[in-house]
């Protein structure tokens, strides 16, 4: 029996009104006859709806009562003829009920029982409570036993646990999961942004809603933009392994699927929390002006005559801050490091050269982002009985990311002098940038999803959906540049080596560090000239549609026997990218000395390079900048070449994908197997502008597969299942593939092939996959788990961008000898891998207190490889898939005891290959493996009150990545920083 304070019946009365039954006055014994009324729901939810309605504690084994449906219960009777009621036909029993506590068991009686922690009671078998701490690990590892797949999930009470802010950092605590940063170099890389299944990056992962698609807004990727969906969303992260005929086959690793919640589920309910904190990295640009904020609540209702409806709606708000001194001495594309040939020349080819890596392109950044997100969701449900029921989910995300990125850069001539030692050397003449993009991006993003089922009988079953889901970016990216030895004139503005600029270098375990030849004329502002302005307007819009009808006979997860599935889904995506590039030079030198140099336009803050301890990093004020451009476009000249420019980025895509499913199932005690045939049909348009002119072209590309499933699982035991799987699924190639403009040059001083064409293919098939899939679970309790699950892909039809020579037409009606590059199906590509997964969520075998901790560990380890087609038609094996690290690894640590809980977590990606080179195998780039540690204290102050703390990234762990023969040299570095937090959490009404 609790007790509830005045302040909390105000507060949870005002939020939510029909809150208030479950703060009513103190609790009524387990045998006064009371007013109940219970609408139909899972016994779960049931059995926790009359503890509420009671105001008692009714404690059950979760996995043994979790899935048993029951109808409406109303009327007067005592909260113990309520539990029998429901409990009929179940294997569960009433063991105990004292005046404000029912306990329910299932199999024998356990003599001796040991005694059950604060938060927690122990039934009969060794299942715990489900009304405490520990509730969140047991939904998920229920969501796993109870699946006719191999899924793994993790739910949002875990995710509360920690300081994961958005989907992708709560995804990566799943087995066989890994994330990977913004994959823009030209921006910050201070969080995790999309999610890999096994291996397979994100663009061959499907990612949905409740079932339906979520729209992403990238001109080019497929790839869900997950990081600004909020981790408060959903009631639980599933990651599909095993994809059967009914799921949409994009899905080369697996589908990642947000299971919404549901007020049947949680019943009437109220959380908010609120939390500030701040980041170690942030100021170190510019001085720290604000603290990071989250803030987000939920609140859940029941209501109408027989509680019918049900009501979710939540929002949240984030706004955080980040800051980092950066080096990205290997560039975007590895090209930052070269070789010289002994008579001085720059060369990729190491045979031919010194054998000395020597920096040509050592460059700085500072970047100072603020990120702001807010998210609005609701899902209005009607359940009038077990036959029939429809949902209807809206959500909408936004986010913006202000960022400004500042840039140091040195770029020699190719005059080269060794060193002393093969770390060592000079460049002796040369040119100093610096510069600044103002670069904020918006993204907005809607769904809404509605569900429908109607049970014609107990086994006849139709279910039927459609969704709506549009996201659209926009980027205003300025960008502002002064350097040494400008050159103006009227028709260009150009850049001159002088020797003043030139630097002796030092490498260190890969990073280089240089010194100007003068550092007293390099710390200068006045010494950088106005060289150009810059403003690109990218707008993206994408919009994906979605329709699916189902019809089952005897398919229910309780059925017995032979059953049977046939549905239809269509899909239709519309996707147009626009770009206008515009650019300013000075118009003359007389105009370049009004405009000014650097000095009158930087900032008091100074910075220092950390690849040129020796140079000022001014920082470029961007109000001052761009507003010379507004004041005095006289003083300045257009680029006309950027025309060209926007029209090559345009095009508009659309996508239909009609596909039809057939399943059979038969289902016994022990057994259950299951094969279906998918036929999916796609086709696609695009249309794009001709070589950078006005003129726009049209191209169809169709397709068509029939994608076989078949999975098994076999009840060893109560407790011992194992699990098989074969599946084909797809890749289908990414919107840039297929829209790239068609562009072409003629150079007629080639004789065999003076024409170049670069261009998408819409000839493209997708990639295919044969998936196979083993695994074994041993499921120890309530609360436990061991499995291990092994798997194969066999990848056909892999795509990569290849150089042919044929012929083509210029416009000019001629037709020439052409070098033809396009995206082109050139490859095999294979991934086989193990899972293994421990979870005991209270470690009773030891001895007092430390009974109440727990255990979540896994581990995955990837061997993959594809053969990649390099543009002189040679082909050589890569060690492992686009973003696939070859293993890792997650371990979670907690303990709880009465008010107090902690929790530890550790996730480690190993290294995975982010590029590869068409022509050096040394310039391939590699992302480092990354380590991060993250903590998490609360306390209950109140049965409605928790205070919490957290950590991220506790050990501080940057993002790395190298390239070279043995990864020996640095392409970026990142740093990441510290973030602390400390909140409050509010639940009114919690009877945990």
């Amino acid at each position: 029996m609790r007790r509830r304070s005045a302040i909390t019946l105000l507060l949870s009365g005002i939020a939510l009104a029909p809150a208030s039954a479950c703060l009513a006055a103190p609790a009524a014994a387990a045998s006064r006859t009371i007013a109940l009324d219970i609408p139909a729901s899972d016994l779960t939810v049931a059995l926790n709806e009359v503890g509420r309605q009671a105001g008692i504690q009714i404690s059950f084994p979760f996995d043994r009562a979790s899935g048993h449906h029951v109808a409406p219960l109303k009327g007067r009777m005592t909260p113990l003829d309520a539990v029998r009621r429901l409990i009929a036909g179940t294997a569960l029993t009433v063991r105990e009920a004292g005046e404000g506590h029912i306990l329910l068991t299932a199999g024998e009686q356990r003599t001796n029982a040991a005694a059950p922690a604060s938060d927690e009671a122990a039934s009969s078998d060794g299942d715990i409570v489900v009304t405490g701490f520990r509730l969140a690990t047991r939904r998920a590892l229920d969501t796993k036993r109870k699946s006719s797949q191999i899924i793994d999930a993790v739910s949002q009470d875990e995710v509360s646990q920690l300081p994961d802010v958005n989907i992708v950092e709560a995804a990566r605590r799943i087995p066989g999961i890994s994330v990977m940063t913004d994959r823009d170099s030209s921006r910050g890389h201070d969080n995790y942004q999309y999610v890999t299944i096994r291996g397979l990056d994100s663009r061959y992962n499907l990612v949905t809603v409740d079932g339906a698609q979520i729209a992403s807004a990238d001109s080019s990727y497929r790839g869900a933009q997950l990081a600004m969906l909020p981790a408060s969303l959903v009631s639980e992260i599933q990651a599909i392994k095993t994809v059967t005929a009914q799921y949409d086959p994009h899905a080369l690793g697996g589908q990642l699927n947000l299971v919404t919640k549901s007020a049947f589920d949680t019943g009437t309910s109220l959380t908010a929390q609120a939390m500030g904190g701040w980041t170690s990295q942030t100021g170190k640009v510019v001085p720290d002006r604000n603290a990071n904020i989250r803030a987000d609540a939920t609140g859940a209702v029941l209501f109408g005559a027989n509680r019918e409806f049900g009501l979710v709606v939540s929002g949240e708000y984030q706004q955080l801050h980040a800051s980092a001194l950066a080096n990205l001495p290997g560039d975007t594309a590895g090209a930052g490091w070269t070789y010289y040939t002994a008579a001085g020349a720059a060369t990729g080819d190491i045979a031919n050269s010194t054998g000395r890596a020597v920096p040509v392109r050592v460059q700085d950044y500072a970047f100072d982002e603020k990120r702001e997100r807010y998210s609005v969701n609701a899902k209005l449900e009607y359940r009038p009985n077990d036959r029939f029921g429809v949902s209807v989910f809206g959500g909408y995300y936004h986010e913006l990311s202000d960022e400004d990125r500042y840039e140091a850069l040195a770029l020699p001539s190719s005059s080269y002098t060794p060193g002393a030692s093969a770390d060592k050397g000079k460049l002796n003449t040369g040119n100093y940038q610096l510069g600044l993009v103002a670069q904020p991006e918006k993204r907005r993003t809607w769904l809404v999803n509605g569900n429908a089922h109607y049970d014609f009988s107990d086994t006849l079953k139709l279910t039927a959906g459609a969704s709506n889901s549009q996201a659209h970016y926009n980027e205003d990216r300025w960008m502002y540049k002064w350097n040494t030895g400008m050159v103006i004139t009227p028709s260009s503005a150009a850049t001159s080596n002088l020797p003043a600029y030139g630097y002796s270098y030092q490498s260190a375990n890969g990073q280089p560090t240089i010194a100007l030849n003068d550092p007293v004329a390099a710390a200068k502002a006045a010494s950088y000239g106005p060289r150009y302005w810059r403003d690109i307007v990218y707008d993206i819009d994408n919009r994906v549609r979605g329709l699916h009808g189902e019809l089952s006979w005897n398919f229910g997860a309780n059925d017995r026997g032979l059953g049977i599935q046939a549905g239809v889904n269509q899909t239709l995506t519309h996707v147009e990218s626009l770009l206008n590039y515009r650019e300013w030079f000075a118009k003359d030198a007389a105009s370049a000395a009004l405009i000014g140099n650097l000095d009158q336009y930087s900032q008091s803050t100074v910075l220092t390079p950390l690849s040129a301890p020796g140079v000022n990093f001014y920082l470029i004020d961007a109000a001052k900048a761009k507003a010379v451009l507004l004041n005095h476009p006289e003083w300045f000249r257009q680029s006309t070449a950027r025309v060209a420019d926007g029209n090559n980025a345009f095009y508009e895509l659309r996508e239909s994908i009609t596909a039809g499913y057939g399943q059979l199932r038969w289902q016994g005690d022990a057994l259950n197997l299951q094969a279906g045939l998918r036929y999916d049909s796609t086709s696609v348009g695009v249309t794009t502008h001709l070589n950078g002119g006005s003129a726009l072209v049209s191209r169809q590309r169709s397709y068509a597969y029939a994608l076989p499933s078949a999975v098994a699982t076999w009840n060893v035991t109560s407790a011992v299942k194992l699990r098989g799987g074969i599946s084909e699924t797809i890749g289908r190639p990414d919107y840039g593939q297929y829209g790239a403009t068609t562009t072409m040059s003629l150079d007629l001083s080639s004789t065999l092939t003076p024409l170049t064409i670069n261009q998408g293919n819409p000839d493209l098939k997708p990639r295919r996959s044969w998936n196979y899939d083993l695994s074994g679970e041993w499921y120890l309790g309530a609360g436990g788990l061991l499995s291990v699950a092994l798997f194969y892909k066999d990848i056909h039809d892999e795509i990569f961008t290849k150089s042919t020579v044929g012929t083509g037409v210029y416009t000019d009606g001629v037709t020439y000898g052409a070098t033809i590059t396009q995206p082109v199906n050139a490859s095999r590509a294979a991934v086989k891998g193990a899972e293994i997964q421990i979870v005991k969520d209270r470690l009773d075998f030891l001895p007092g207190p430390l009974a109440n901790l727990g255990v979540s560990l896994n581990a995955t380890w990837l061997d993959g490889h594809f053969d990649f087609v390099s543009t002189n038609g040679a082909t050589r094996r890569i060690d492992a898939l686009f973003n696939q690290p070859n293993h890792i690894y997650n371990a979670t640590l907690f303990y709880v005891d009465g008010p107090f809980s902690l929790r530890a977590a550790f996730n480690r990606i190993g290294a995975s290959p982010v590029s590869v080179d068409s022509q050096f195998s040394w310039r391939d780039i590699w992302a480092d493996s990354r380590d991060q540690l993250d903590l998490h204290a609360s306390y209950n102050v109140t049965p409605w009150l928790q205070v919490i703390g957290q950590v991220q990234n506790v050990t501080n762990t940057a993002f790395e990545a190298h390239l070279g023969q043995n990864r020996e040299l640095l392409q970026t570095r990142y740093p990441v920083g510290r973030t602390v937090w400390f909140g409050l959490v509010f639940k009114p009404g919690d009877r945990k």
